[in-house]
């Protein structure tokens, strides 16, 4: 087990007691709960019930934008996940390494900033860069995993318009609850997790209670996958891609009558981690992170449901802290022994909210104000350190009016700024600020059968990284980069019901298209320089169907399940810069993608599952050549049996789910992007306590 330097604890431990002091961010709560509608909460008259058809997914509806849900206890990855795992089991999101050994999130050929990624109450991708690496959030203690593509609502804060992926805690703990989980796999690679919950006191009216846990992950490397080459691979491992990662988190809540309520949660990773170099040029990034941490807290409060002199309302008031260091060693050979040049930086984003919540009559008005500094030190050896900070806030309203008794209508309209007024010495960027809108319309057709169609426009501000990092010298900065603003429309059908006595389904058909104005592209600047570039140049057009859906036959713990999901999407991107305007394909982004999925019993309570995930055809451009490439699609097959045991006279746990896996089965080369390819075949077992 790799344990922190002093100064890396002191670091963490002078994080946690400053995150106290600060009150933190209110999540946006998306529930898809069968629950009885409260015309004071802002998604409660908006989601449909859905119809769980396997144990780890749900579909439903959510301010006239298509939702999953995902029970994060139920996936098959890990017995305590990283973000990252958890969405490549989701349908239509696609994550991919990059060449900086980040993940990168996409939705609807999105790129990775336009999402927006919410953990308990806290936008972690507001930052330095505007976006999150999903392979260091861990999901350690949390239950739901709600995805929504498109815009589902403007009250989420500046810079969010490409999907939203909200992470959070289950139902508050009455007793006694405890978990533990180990996995392993034939690398040696490891990960173990512990935690509980308790119900502590009543007060008030309302119970207290008490979560906590941690998890620790290692890995030497993952497999290097069949029809690929690696020239420096140790015992068939992928050279520089191992990881050691621990977290842990803690968390206080009080829940009273009428929906009062208040959470303080406090949490924390610190990782190592080597950057798989890119096998297809010639000069890849020779990277390394010896340490990348962060501290995250969350204080929320809620008055509930009250009585006003104009009918019901409700006030919900946050802020949050949000803190992360980190150091990139670069190598001069793949020996990965002679240290060339190093970057440190240090980023606190600090944020806060307002949301309101009140009825006009029969018809629901929610208002919010969302602000958030981001302050970040970069230093480069020898040269001092600079300083960066960049202010966003965001103010919207929306209001929801039922048109009779099976539609509503939803509109909303937002403002949001941004400016920069620390630089590190470089050149100011101008104040932006951009209005957005937003109009959606929901019609309940009959019982188990909603429609809905929703239309958006809003901007994306850009992050400091973009503006004014030099990523040790391979980019220009350019802080004259303007905004980049999406129109976007959607419209589907969700469907869930019974098919006869035993029998249940599940469909979804979502029809969308997105234009992106004054889009951020990379550009190879000409010799001698050739560094990158980040200038506004295209516009990229995306049209696409998404389809999702499931079948449940007999009794739940005997029940045959068939679920599928599929992405057909076509996007073009237009060089603006050219009079001509030509068009090319989309770099790293398949236009077609789908998981077909079937889990049978196969008696003595054992279950047995078989998935397969296609990847369709997609290109990359070559820095050495400047020409495009293409990676051919495949498809790969995952092999899965297990079964859960009753623990009976245990005073911890309820039960125990024993798992083993057999991943990417044929031993596929599937690529995130140009000389980056996924694991290869890996045999997995692993054992959840509850």
């Amino acid at each position: 087990m790799h344990i922190l330097l002093d100064e890396e604890n002191r670091w963490l431990l002078r994080r946690v007691a400053k995150a106290v002091a600060v009150l933190v961010a209110l999540p946006i709560t998306l529930q898809a709960q069968a629950t009885k509608p409260d015309s004071t909460r802002p998604d409660s008259a908006r989601a449909l019930a859905p119809v769980i058809v396997t144990r780890e997914r749900a579909v439903s509806a959510t301010g006239a934008a298509a939702a999953v849900v995902i029970a994060v206890p139920q996936l098959r990855s890990s017995p305590a996940p990283l973000l990252d795992q958890a969405l490549r089991e989701a349908p239509f999101v696609l994550v991919r390494q990059n060449a900086r050994g980040e993940m990168e999130i996409s939705i609807r050929g999105s790129d990775s900033r336009q999402a927006s990624v919410m953990y308990n109450g806290v936008p972690v991708s507001l930052g330095w860069d505007h976006r999150v690496d999903p392979s260091l959030i861990p999901l350690t203690g949390n239950d739901n995993l709600t995805i929504v593509r498109g815009l589902g609502s403007l009250l989420g804060g500046p810079n969010t318009l490409g999907g939203t992926v909200e992470i959070t805690q289950g139902q508050q703990p009455v007793g006694r609850r405890v978990w533990a989980g180990l996995g392993l796999d034939q690398t040696q690679a490891r990960v173990l997790s512990v935690g509980g919950g308790w119900g502590i006191a009543r007060d008030g009216g309302g119970m207290w209670s008490l979560s906590a846990g941690a998890s620790n992950r290692a890995r030497d490397g993952f497999v290097v996958p069949g029809g690929t080459r690696d020239t420096t691979a140790i015992d068939d491992l992928r050279t520089n891609s191992d990881l050691h990662h621990t977290d842990a988190f803690a968390s206080l809540r009080w829940a009273g009558p009428s929906g009062r309520r208040m959470a303080l949660t406090l949490s924390g990773f610190r990782a190592e981690r080597g950057v798989a170099p890119e096998e297809h040029i010639r000069s890849p990034r020779l990277w390394r992170y010896p340490y990348s941490n962060r501290a995250m807290a969350a204080f929320s409060a809620s008055t509930g449901s009250v009585r006003t002199p104009f009918g019901y309302g409700s006030l919900e008031l946050g802020a949050g802290i949000n803190g992360g260091r980190l150091k990139i060693e670069t190598f001069s050979n793949r020996s990965f022994s002679t240290v060339t040049a190093s970057e440190e930086g240090e980023e606190t984003t600090v944020t806060g909210r307002l949301l309101a919540t009140h009825s006009l009559g029969a018809a629901t008005w929610r208002g919010s104000y969302t602000t958030a500094s981001v302050g970040y030190t970069e230093t480069l050896p020898p040269v001092a350190s600079v300083q960066y900070r960049q202010v966003l806030w965001s103010a919207a309203s929306e209001v929801e009016v039922p048109l009779g008794s099976r539609t509503t209508l939803a509109g909303g309209v937002v403002f949001d700024k941004s400016r920069t007024p620390e630089t590190g010495g470089r050149a100011l960027q101008e104040p932006f600020d951009n209005g957005g809108w937003r109009l959606g319309v929901s019609h309940q057709l009959r019982t188990g059968v909603r429609l809905h169609a929703n239309g958006t426009t809003r901007s994306r501000f850009p992050a400091l990284r973009e503006l004014y990092s030099g990523a040790l010298n391979r980019f220009l900065p350019n802080p004259d980069l303007k905004p980049e603003t999406l129109v976007g429309f959607e419209s589907g059908a969700t469907i869930n019901g019974a098919l006869g006595a035993s029998a249940r389904g599940t469909l979804q058909v979502i029809g969308f298209v997105h234009e992106m104005d004054d889009a951020i592209v990379r550009i190879t600047l000409p010799a001698p320089d050739r560094r990158f570039k980040r200038v506004n140049r295209d516009r990229i057009e995306s049209a696409g169907l998404e389809l999702l859906g499931g079948l449940s036959f007999g009794p739940s713990a005997r029940a045959v399940t068939l679920s599928a999901d599929a992405l057909i999407q076509n996007i073009e991107i237009v060089d603006e810069s050219l009079v001509s305007q030509v068009s090319r394909r989309p770099e790293n982004n398949p236009e077609r993608r789908g998981t077909l999925e079937l889990g049978i019993p196969l008696g003595r309570g054992i279950r047995g599952a078989a998935i397969a995930r296609h990847t369709g055809v997609q290109y990359c451009l070559n820095p050495d050549t400047t020409r495009e490439l293409e990676l051919k699609g495949a498809t790969r097959q995952d092999y899965s049996i297990e079964r859960s045991f009753g623990l009976r006279g245990s005073r911890l746990f309820g039960s125990i789910r024993a798992l083993l896996a057999l991943d990417n089965a044929g031993d596929v080369a599937i690529y995130d992007q140009c000389g980056l390819p996924q694991p290869g075949r890996t045999l997995r077992v692993m054992f959840s306590l509850r």
